[in-house]
């Protein structure tokens, strides 16, 4: 049976997890071992049943918990080949075994256990970023976050997914009257940036969207606030949603799986 849930979404640590009891993987690492097996935990999942590590991108709170890890058990780390090859500084950082990276391009099915997965493109300051979709039985979950923009192929697979983790990073006009220097709030705004409270919705709307439910990650905890986009969404959406607060886990508990 299908688990999966958030493990936190942030600026200081993002992880989502999905298993099927047996096998698990995550998506991103942005944490200690000893905090990761406290959030799996929370779930009823055993870090013992982590086999991989499917990574969005290179910054530091999605991934520098990736090495660690994998250093501590045989998880594969895969990562864009894009990512590797245009900043070996930053991979090298990682620490991750060699014989433990697994390189991959846009579209290149990988399969774990019952699952099989597929990064695409994203638009962001991190070279080779990318998103994830996930195929399980006949459920489809697509984690979309760390974007300045969506495009046609964003809009197509959103369509076909049952569960969609989307980024909704800022509220605009508290990003444009906040405590930012301009560069910064220029650099978030911009299209490698991230998607704000409005361009997500705008997103649902435009890729017909019409699957089981909607978590909303990666909110800013200067730049947005959860209230004003659960307002929002609440006008805007009827698919059954959950919004992400900074640093908290969320996903269907265990007996509801």
């Amino acid at each position: 049976m299908l688990q999966y849930a958030v493990l936190g979404s942030g600026s200081s640590g993002n992880s989502y997890v999905f298993s099927d009891g047996t096998v698990s993987f995550l998506i991103d690492q942005g944490y200690s071992v000893v905090e990761l097996k406290r959030r799996l935990e929370r779930f009823c999942i055993g870090l013992e049943t982590v086999q991989a590590v499917f990574v969005t991108h290179l910054h530091p709170d999605h991934a520098k918990g990736v090495g660690i890890l994998c250093r501590r058990q045989p998880a594969g780390a895969y990562i864009s080949s894009r990512s590797m090859l245009e900043q070996p500084d930053q991979f090298a950082k990682l620490g991750i075994p060699l014989q433990q990276v697994f390189p991959v391009e846009p579209f290149e099915v990988v399969e774990i256990g019952p699952f099989s997965l597929f990064c695409f493109a994203t638009s962001h300051d991190s070279a080779g970023s990318v998103g994830w979709f996930i195929t399980y039985e006949d459920q489809n979950l697509m984690v979309l976050t760390d974007t300045g923009l969506t495009t046609v192929e964003h809009k197509q697979l959103a369509k076909d997914a049952n569960i969609l983790f989307l980024e909704a990073n800022y509220d605009k006009r508290m990003l444009e009257t906040g405590p930012y220097p301009l560069y910064l709030k220029q650099r978030i705004d911009g299209s490698h940036g991230h998607l704000s409270n409005e361009q997500a919705l705008l997103f649902l709307k435009d890729s017909g969207f019409a699957g089981n439910h909607i978590y909303f990650i990666h909110l800013s905890d200067v730049n947005n606030d959860p209230a004003l986009l659960e307002k929002a969404a609440r006008r805007t959406i009827q698919t059954p949603f959950t919004v992400c607060h900074k640093n908290q886990w969320y996903g269907p508990q265990p007996e509801a799986l």
